[in-house]
């Protein structure tokens, strides 16, 4: 019973992380049409980039990987964990897109 409780608890897990990406990857997409890009999607898993958003005025296009902030509670409190692009999102240019908790979005400064 209690490894079928433990494996439970890791699906639920697993699902809310998926979740909570999906939301970020919409709250980056909205903040991004506010900024007058207009987004295309993903249309598999796995993939390098999570947007691809393209500045309907000046024709800029963004690769981004759209990563959850999270906040250290521990070493060095309230700083931001930073994420690393891949290898291959280097060499195609991708940009990581932070959102926090209060719907707010930055870029990571390269």
């Amino acid at each position: 019973m209690e490894l079928l409780q433990n494996g439970w608890e890791y699906l639920s897990s697993y699902y809310h992380k998926i979740a909570k990406g999906l939301q970020s990857e919409f709250i980056a997409a909205a903040w991004l049409s506010q900024n007058d890009y207009t987004i295309y999607w993903k249309t598999q898993d796995c993939d390098p980039i999570d947007l691809v958003a393209v500045h309907r005025v000046s024709g800029e296009v963004l690769k981004i990987d759209v990563k959850t902030a999270s906040i250290r509670k521990t070493w060095k409190p309230g700083t931001l964990i930073t994420r690393v692009q891949s290898k291959y999102q280097k060499q195609l240019g991708v940009k990581i897109l932070y959102v926090f908790k209060d719907g707010s979005c930055k870029f990571k400064r390269n």
